[in-house]
């Protein structure tokens, strides 16, 4: 199977570099990451050989691609190993899990810790009660770890396991950092759309404030 190399990527990356754009992009992001400067349609369109002719390869080097690309400085490149994981998560084994898990503390924002906690961790434990790590990270100091642990089950709906949900965020709740307030907001406000008695019971309850009972309760 013909495969599109890291080097061929970076190549086609590197042509379409805009610095201006990478200015603005590293502005937005608080200057934590370099950027290529490429917006998400183009850098998609640059990526799809990649990630078409990698995705089926033994899972052993669709890691070891993803490892490459988390290295790279430019931010867009963790977003194409995001993405490769995804296509190939068809043949993940608990070695990927163990990866994903690893991804949430390497080079950690936003950006990339919501999509490798609802899309691949998430979609990993679906079905899985009360996965430990996501227990354990409740208890973590780091912010990743606690963010994760409240939105892996995001995308669950009728599947979430509410009773974990709602002790997550109790016990998270007194922490004052915003990316936890607003991942408490957010993953009330989507399992609203699924049983809003509950989340309304829920927000009197526990007393939540602020940010996260804004988030909760900005579509009732």
């Amino acid at each position: 199977m013909s495969t599109v190399t890291i080097d061929e990527l970076k190549s086609a990356l590197d042509f379409h570099r805009d610095n201006d754009a990478a200015k603005a992009m590293a502005a937005y992001m608080k200057g934590h990451f370099e950027f290529f400067g490429i917006k998400q349609p183009v850098r998609k369109a640059l990526s799809a050989e990649f990630i078409k002719a990698n995705k089926k390869l033994e899972e052993k080097q669709v890691l070891r691609l993803a490892d490459q690309l988390w290295k790279m400085s430019e931010r867009e490149a963790q977003y194409i190993a995001m993405e490769l994981l995804y296509a190939a998560r068809k043949s993940r084994t608990e070695k990927s899990v163990t990866f994903y898990l690893d991804l949430v503390t390497r080079k950690s924002w936003w950006d990339t810790v919501d999509f490798i906690a609802t899309r691949l961790i998430g979609e990993s434990y679906q079905g899985e009660r009360r996965p430990r790590v996501m227990l354990k990270w409740v208890k973590s100091e780091n912010t990743w770890q606690n963010r994760t642990a409240i939105l892996f089950q995001l995308n669950y709906k009728d599947k979430t396991d509410k009773e974990l949900l709602f002790e997550t965020l109790t016990a998270l709740k007194h922490k004052k950092e915003f990316f936890i307030q607003k991942a408490i907001g957010w993953s009330l406000r989507q399992y609203y759309r699924t049983d809003p008695d509950a989340v309304n019971d829920f927000v009197e309850e526990s007393g939540i404030t602020g940010l996260a009972k804004r988030e909760a309760l900005k579509h009732t």
